[in-house]
């Protein structure tokens, strides 16, 4: 009796049955393999945009130094007593007062009367007297005024030369506010006076009056 074995009919049908038990394990295992391995995640680009810290810009503000105003130190000088200058008068010829130095600014004592002697004789002035408003005399001695030639008269002491005679006082005579001097010769005769501040102003005055 012809007939096929009954092996080599179902041999292909095993061969499809293997083939897809080995492709299906393959499979399950490569998966497995796929789960166990540690991998990084996948970072879109959207997602990893990195935001730059803004700069700060830092406002410098500066303050000028105000200016010092410099000190400016000193003395300050101690005001002179200004003088009211004696007018110089047009001398006829005669013995006059020329200057009266009635506020001293080395010392009180240091005032004096200036007599000028303006003729060309010489004037012998023994006997002759100088006074003040208040009575204060001066009586000269034995003394001689060549001819344009001047004496001071000083108020303290000293010693006498041609050009200095001393009255000896211990205090001043002319008064700083205003007074009169009065120069007379040997027989009272008023030769000449002079006056400064209110004597001076006051005799002014009555000077216009005839």
């Amino acid at each position: 009796m012809k007939g096929s074995p009954p092996n080599q009919a179902s041999s292909p049908l095993l061969k499809w049955l293997l083939a897809f038990v080995l492709a299906t394990g393959f499979v399950i295992i490569a998966r497995a393999s796929l789960q166990s391995t540690t991998y990084l995640p996948i970072i879109r680009n959207e997602e990893f945009t990195m935001t730059p810290t803004p700069t700060r810009t830092g406002t410098i503000t500066i303050t000028p130094t105000a200016s010092r105003t410099p000190t400016i130190t000193g003395t300050l000088p101690t005001p002179t007593q200004t003088r009211t200058p004696t007018p110089t008068r047009t001398l006829v010829p005669g013995v006059f007062i020329v200057d009266i130095e009635y506020a001293p600014e080395t010392h009180p004592l240091d005032e004096y009367v200036l007599i000028r002697n303006q003729t060309g004789s010489y004037i012998p002035l023994a006997g002759w007297t100088l006074r003040d408003e208040s009575q204060n005399v001066y009586t000269f001695p034995t003394y001689t005024l060549v001819s344009w030639a001047s004496v001071k008269v000083w108020t303290k002491s000293g010693l006498i030369d041609p050009e200095n005679l001393y009255w000896g006082r211990k205090e001043p005579v002319w008064n700083d506010y205003g007074d009169c001097a009065y120069l007379r010769d040997d027989e009272h005769k008023l030769m000449d006076s002079e006056c400064y501040g209110t004597r001076g102003y006051l005799q002014s005055l009555f000077s216009n009056f005839p």
